[in-house]
């Protein structure tokens, strides 16, 4: 049970770290081409800058892990019996994933369009 705790806390925060590390590798992506206008290679300054984030990365997750494993506070959960479960939980799996009809698609906040992938060439 631990190790699975453990386990989920290292996944998370690796996860929301790394997706602003990429986010950021991006960024610097972009603003790089500045750097030949100073008469500096870019190429090296992208390489130097990239190493200095990836670095910074690194010690993040170091420290955003060992803050998290120090304030988890791991809650007891009671299983229910089946008379207490809320009514979503005992329709069938189809009744359950189906949309309410008077609701649409667009309104629901948890799902997100997704966004087409670019082609890179």
């Amino acid at each position: 049970m631990l190790s699975e705790i453990y386990r989920q806390l290292l996944l998370g925060v690796i996860s929301e770290l790394w997706v602003d590390y990429l986010t950021k590798v991006e960024g610097l992506r972009v603003s790089i081409g500045l750097e030949a206008y100073a008469q500096r290679d870019p190429l090296v300054q992208y390489k130097g800058r990239a190493t200095e984030m990836f670095q910074e990365l690194l010690a993040e997750v170091r420290v955003g892990i060992i803050s998290r494993m120090f304030t988890f506070r791991p809650r007891q959960i009671t299983p229910m019996a089946p008379a207490e479960r809320p009514p979503e939980e005992s329709l069938p799996v189809a009744q359950a994933v189906a949309q309410p009809s008077g609701v649409p698609q667009a309104a629901q906040p948890d799902q997100q369009p997704r966004r087409k992938k670019r082609r890179r060439h």
